[in-house]
């Protein structure tokens, strides 16, 4: 566990079974659909909620929240998780994609920070996980 880490907050689009990951390695999390009036919030006040707070955003909604965390300019990091094929989506490959997350920064925080993990269909039934990190903005 990454001590510099306050704790991450995962957004709706992902399952919640991504805090309970987590939590078993010993860092705070919260799922915004276990918090009942957050179901259904604006990306804004999500995004908002996440760096008050001093929590990592996970999620996969790249594409919105990459133009709100743009603007500010020290964030307590972002996560996106993405894959290409709906099947891909499944909760066995978010787990695995966030626990390569969590492996990530056991010796480093993401501050101001975006990390991207993607699942790409291999050859037969392989699936390929990739991470990057990027200063960000």
């Amino acid at each position: 566990m990454n001590e510099r880490i306050a704790g991450f907050l995962i957004d709706e689009c992902l399952s919640s079974g991504l805090a309970d990951l987590a939590i078993e390695h010993d860092y705070y999390a919260l799922a915004t659909t276990r918090m009942g009036r957050w179901r259904g919030r604006n990306d804004y006040s999500v995004a908002r909620f996440a760096i008050d707070r001093d929590l990592v955003l996970v999620t996969n909604d790249r594409h919105d929240f990459e133009a709100i965390y743009e603007q500010i300019e020290v964030h307590p990091g972002i996560v996106f998780i993405t894959a290409g094929h709906s099947k891909l989506r499944e909760l066995k490959y978010q787990l695995a994609m966030f626990n390569l997350v969590l492996e990530a920064v056991e010796d480093s925080d993401p501050l101001s920070e975006a990390i991207l993990v993607t699942a790409k269909e291999g050859r037969g039934r392989q699936v390929r996980l990739n991470i990057s990190r990027y200063a960000f903005p």
